[in-house]
Parts: structure tokens; C-alpha cells; sequence
């Protein structure tokens, strides 16, 4: 089975490559807008998109004796929400926020970065 990767993450990341792992070690590398095709063996593997402490959830793709196209994309909700906290940044003056408001607000920012690590990437087949 041969499997195509390619990468389409837009301008997030796109000076560095992101690592592809099978069954948890690394694979190869992939840089923006890159397409690499492997030949797989095993009959069943896992496989994820890892960048520093940016991962995507496992995919587990199974010989068909076929080529399996997959698309590794930015998380659609990780895109969002960097936009709408990027402007907030320049709502802080416009609302007068207090230290209170702008710690708040850096909690939340975390506590969100802390919940998407897992799911930064999607890695979707194709069609």
C-alpha cells in the first residue's frame, strides 16, 4: 500500500517541518505544501502529525492495496480562535481592561492552548 502525504497548513508553522510518526516513532518530514508518497508494509499502522508540543489525533489507516491520500491541515477551531484573541489584543485599550481583565484573559488564552495540543493538526483522507 502507498500512502501520499501532503501538507497545507497555510502561513502557521510553514519555516519548519512538521514530523510524521508511524506507530508512534518518526516517519519522515513534511514541509509547507510538500507531498511525499511511501510505500507501507504492515497491514495496519497508526499515524500522526507532531510539531513540538502541536500534535494531531492518530489516524489508523489499513492495507487496501491501494494509495491512500491524506491532507495534513491546520485544526479549523485553533485557526479561530488565534484570530479572535489576536483582536482582542487591540480591545484591551479600547475597553480599559485592568490588570484583573488581562489576566483573566491570559488564563484563558492558556487554558484554551492547553486543551487543542492534542488536536492542533488534521490529518483527513482525501476524496
Amino acid at each position: 500500500m502507498k500512502i501520499r502525504c501532503t501538507r497545507n497548513t497555510g502561513f502557521y508553522g510553514m519555516g519548519s517541518p512538521i514530523e510524521i510518526r508511524k506507530n508512534n516513532e518518526k516517519w519522515f518530514y513534511l514541509s509547507q505544501n510538500e507531498t511525499k508518497e511511501v510505500e507501507l508494509e504492515e497491514l495496519e499502522c497508526t499515524i500522526q502529525a507532531r510539531f513540538f508540543f502541536l500534535k494531531s489525533m492518530p489516524i489508523t489507516v489499513s492495507n487496501q492495496n491501494q494509495t491512500i491520500d491524506l491532507e495534513i491541515t491546520m485544526n479549523p477551531t485553533l485557526i479561530l480562535i488565534y484570530v479572535i484573541l489576536f483582536v482582542g489584543m487591540f480591545l484591551i485599550p479600547v475597553l480599559q481592561l485592568n490588570i484583573v481583565g488581562v489576566l483573566l484573559l491570559l488564563v484563558l488564552y492558556f487554558m484554551f492552548v492547553f486543551s487543542m495540543l492534542n488536536k492542533a493538526y488534521v490529518i483527513k483522507e482525501k476524496t
